[in-house]
């Protein structure tokens, strides 16, 4: 098992990236052969398992590591050096806590990035703490390469790869000569500096020395703000110099052009005369920023800041540039349609990347904007997220149309990416009786034609008139518009290679491409020891026959002879509901696996309501992995579908991880309608999931579930709330507590909010990525549903996350939602913490609370809001008319506290807008 959790701290987001976030000076780790080379370079991988990033490998800290994808050997982890460098030498550690274990690998270089040899064959190497600290040194002949890969075939200590450090030296002492940089070096003093706030120039040094006061230095009181510009040029590292007046630790906000990064705890210096330096305070990408300081401490004293010193990032090679090319075609412009008012333009945020907030995932994006366009292939876009127009649900608002043959989107494969799979967000009209048409798209490889893809839109488009959803155009205003399909290749994309996908089947449909993901497709997990598998009681792969039968023998086989279930290869078709157990007659303990969700199949082929889905009926642990799942649903039924990926019972501390569900009503409905008083769930894990396309919730935490948990799963496109906790009081259950959403990456919801919680009590979300919610929130509490709310309530947290493009003025009611929304409408909403929250380009407002069911201790602590207004629409629901405010409250009953509060760009003249009687305290 593993020997501990990390637990990521909060990295920079906003258009830098943070390399380090410790406090003291650089320290060059060598050997005898020299510095570490590994320092600086991009790191690439096969996979990776939750937030066990590549990166960690990196870092000089021995406690972090990544780790591979579990159960899919072989594995690899790779160091682009930047150029032919000649190594000799390689340190391979783990945490020097764990348990002795024998990683089996070999050393593989290549010049080109596609091609590897073996530098060192494949060899059983023995990490054990008590030789050399869990370290392995691999020495060989000094061998020259650019790329150096551990290929790893085994572990005894756990079904992964895993590595801490991956440290490779030179013969000689010698350290590749980095590509030059265009880059600035230099210091930037205190009187250059602009200064606002009260903040001060200091040139009396009389009784300091120092060699940093010879220029002079600033004076910092609270809530004052010290800037320096650095030009634009290549990637660099900041260094801070600083002492403290008083003998307490201060605290400073970290902004880079207006974007607030990190809070930074400056120790005490003692002395004036004794300077200190905030080593690696930020690394900047190239180009001009602006570098703000912010004193926000609450004690005593000044922080006096010296300097700022700017160098180039160490050892970075410059990368060889990725050439563009020139669009065939002109993009004929989307035609933006006039909001209800036509306020002064708010600038647009470009959105960050998600840093250490959202899902770690093995597979890599290319975008519309990444893309060359040829024949008639047209951008479109919705710039002020008109629901009207398709794009409004487009990632970015942004795809692209390909009305006729010959019409095509390429990209090139980025360097240390490529694999086999590949997954296509896609549009394509409706049928007038709304079950869809049938089409395809052609793909090509190196202009090679590769792949013919089938779509249908069979599965998307759904109408609504209020909040009831139809399955006709008749039903209403058009949602869930976009759908996905993913297939293998059957030799993998290499960096270079270039991947275009084109029209040419001569029908009349006009075909949108969204975005591909391109990733590695693991070996298919061999059948494991001990297991009783499918095919042995009469499922046979690919046949189109009906499976079901087989797979409930199997289930009453692997029970009673207590050993796993296996599916293999192959698709399998499920004629009905696959119940798993029953309500009388409950499994207490079950492990189900297939060979992975790039090759086990299970096609749910009955589209009537009650018709599929997997009934779970557990009462002790289930453990259900390597699956996708897929269904022949189209229609919610009038609200009352019953077709869940997963319902019903789901036992005690069970876990189900790297499963891809997609086209059910919902992907996972956690609560228990069979039972009085009802079964709740305790200690579920659901992980490393892709949660997609459905009709409704991706995952509902209902009916009492408690101590539950989602993370590191990727949760697209769901026509209701993405993650949720309802604690109804359905079938005399109990109030459902501390469930806890992190590191998931929720994007593209066309209904509803991407993360909600709708009663309980010690609730968490934290390190969430939220991007591009057009109909709904980021996050939202009400408590407008029947159940539990939040009277016993002593604590929710929402921390550490990005909410981008959310928030709507026209929901199914149509009215306004904040990307954060609070609805207080039967009962109170108290006890929340909102805590390192970034909302950027809101369509509307940023938060927003209202209903006059009260306010109390609702805090947000270190609140960044940049863009809000970007609709353009003034009318209100439930107030006057106004722009996109920061701050926008509907009701006089209650109060809320922001400490550190940051706004930019906001769309009205006033920031915010209050209703009288409500008690906005701004500190």
């Amino acid at each position: 098992m593993r020997n501990k959790y990390v637990v990521w701290t909060l990295v920079g987001i906003m258009l830098i990236t943070t390399l380090f976030m410790g406090i003291g000076p650089l320290v060059s780790v060598s050997a005898a052969g020299g510095p570490n080379l590994t320092l600086g370079k991009n790191i690439t991988t096969s996979g990776q398992s939750q937030t066990y990033s590549p990166n960690n490998v990196k870092d000089s800290n021995q406690g972090t590591y990544w780790e591979s994808s579990n159960n899919a050997f072989p594995q690899w982890i790779q160091v682009d050096l930047g150029a032919d460098t000649s190594i000799d030498q390689i340190v391979l550690k783990i945490p020097a806590d764990w348990g002795t274990r024998t990683q089996t690998m070999a050393v593989q270089g290549s010049t080109n990035g596609s091609t590897f040899t073996n530098m060192v064959g494949s060899t059983n190497y023995v990490f054990n703490p008590s030789v050399a600290g869990n370290s392995v040194t691999i020495t060989f002949a000094a061998t020259s390469t650019r790329y150096v890969r551990l290929n790893v075939t085994g572990n005894t200590g756990w079904p992964a790869a895993q590595v801490s450090e991956f440290e490779i030296y030179g013969t000689n002492g010698t350290t590749p000569t980095p590509s030059p940089t265009a880059t600035p070096s230099g210091t930037y003093q205190a009187e250059s500096a602009a200064l606002s706030g009260g903040a001060k120039v200091n040139t009396d040094h009389t009784g300091y020395s120092g060699s940093g006061f010879v220029d002079g230095y600033w004076t910092q009181g609270a809530t004052t703000t010290f800037s320096v510009n650095v030009p634009a040029a290549g990637n660099r590292n900041v260094t801070l110099k600083y002492a403290n007046a008083s003998g307490s630790t201060k605290t400073i906000s970290i902004y880079v052009n207006g974007i607030k990064i990190r809070q930074s705890s400056l120790p005490n210096l003692a002395n004036w005369d004794t300077w200190g330096s905030q080593v690696e305070a930020l690394a900047l990408n190239a180009g001009n920023n602006t570098i703000t300081y912010k004193y926000d401490s609450g004690d005593s004293g000044n922080v006096n800041i010296d300097q700022i010193t700017v160098a180039a990032t160490i050892s970075t090679p410059t990368p060889t540039p990725t050439v563009t090319p020139t669009p065939t075609v002109t993009p004929t412009p989307t035609v933006t349609p006039t909001p209800t008012v036509t306020p002064t333009p708010t600038p647009t945020v470009t959105p960050p990347p998600a840093g250490n907030r959202g899902a770690s995932v093995p597979y890599s994006r290319y975008d519309t904007d990444d893309s060359t366009r040829g024949g008639a292939a047209t951008l479109k876009t919705a710039p002020t997220f008109d629901q009207a127009l398709i794009a409004s649900e487009a990632s970015g608002q942004r795809y692209v149309a390909l009305p006729s043959n010959g019409s095509y989107l390429e990209w090139k494969v980025r360097q240390g990416q490529g694999g086999a799979g590949v997954t296509m967000r896609f549009t394509m009209p409706d049928s007038s009786d709304g079950m869809g048409l049938n089409g395809s798209l052609d793909a090509y490889v190196n202009g090679v034609k590769v792949k013919t893809i089938s779509l249908t839109s069979y599965y998307s488009w759904q109408y609504f008139s209020g909040d009831m959803p139809g399955d006709a155009p008749s039903a209403g205003r058009p949602l869930f518009r976009f759908d996905e399909v993913h297939w293998k290749l059957n030799t993998p994309l290499q960096p270079g290679d270039t991947i275009r996908i084109q029209k040419n089947n001569g029908d009349s449909l006009e075909y949108g491409v969204d975005f591909i993901e391109i990733e590695p497709v693991p070996t298919a997990i061999a059948r494991p020891a001990n297991s009783v598998s499918v095919v042995e009681y009469g499922a046979v792969a690919n046949d189109s026959m009906d499976d079901l039968a087989a797979f409930k023998a199997t289930v009453n086989a692997a029970v009673a002879s207590g050993k796993t279930m296996y599916i293999p290869e192959g698709t399998f078709n499920l004629s009905s509901m696959w119940e798993i157990g029953s309500a009388n007659n409950m499994i207490n303990n079950i492990t189900i696996t297939g060979a992975g969700l790039w090759h086990t199949n299970i096609q749910f082929t009955n589209p009537n309501a009650a018709g599929g889905g997997i009934s779970l009926r557990i009462s002790g642990k289930l453990d259900f992995s390597n699956i996708y799942l897929n269904s022949n649903l189209r229609s919610r039924y009038g609200q009352n579908a019953i077709y869940k990926g997963f319902m019903d019972n789901f036992g005690t501390n069970s876990i189900i991880h790297d499963v891809w569900v997609e086209h059910f009503e919902c992907g996972m409905w956690v609560g228990d309608y069979a039972h009085t008083p009802a079964i709740y769930a305790n200690g579920l894990i659901v992980e490393n999931s892709r949660i997609r396309n459905n009709l409704a919730d991706g995952i509902n935490f209902s009916q009492g579930t408690s101590n539950s948990i989602v993370r590191n799963s990727n949760v697209r496109n769901n026509g209701d709330d993405g993650l949720a906790v309802w604690p109804s009081n359905a079938n005399g259950v109990t109030v459902g507590n501390n469930n806890t959403f992190s590191y998931n990456t929720i994007e593209n919801n066309w209904r509803a909010a991407a993360i909600a919680f709708f009663g309980g009590s010690g609730h968490k979300a934290d390190h969430n990525y939220i991007i591009d919610t057009v109909g709904g929130s980021g996050l939202r509490m009400n408590t407008v549903f029947p159940g539990y709310h939040f009277q016993n309530n002593t604590g929710i947290v929402f921390s550490d996350t990005t909410i981008i493009t959310s928030g709507t003025s026209k929901d199914l009611y149509g009215g306004e939602r904040g990307a954060i929304d609070l609805e207080a409408s039967n009962d109170s909403i108290k006890n929340v913490t909102f805590t390192n929250i970034d909302i950027i380009n809101t369509q509307r407002d940023a938060i927003q609370l209202g209903y006059g069911g009260g306010f109390a201790n609702i805090v947000f602590n270190n609140i960044n809001i940049n863009g809000t207004g970007l609709d353009g629409v003034t009318t209100s629901r439930f107030s006057g008319p106004h722009q996109g405010s920061a701050i926008y409250t509907y009701t006089g009953n209650g109060s809320a506290t922001f400490n550190n509060l940051t706004t930019s760009n906001i769309a009205n003249p006033n920031i915010n807008y209050i209703q009288s009687g409500f008690n906005l305290i701004i500190q």
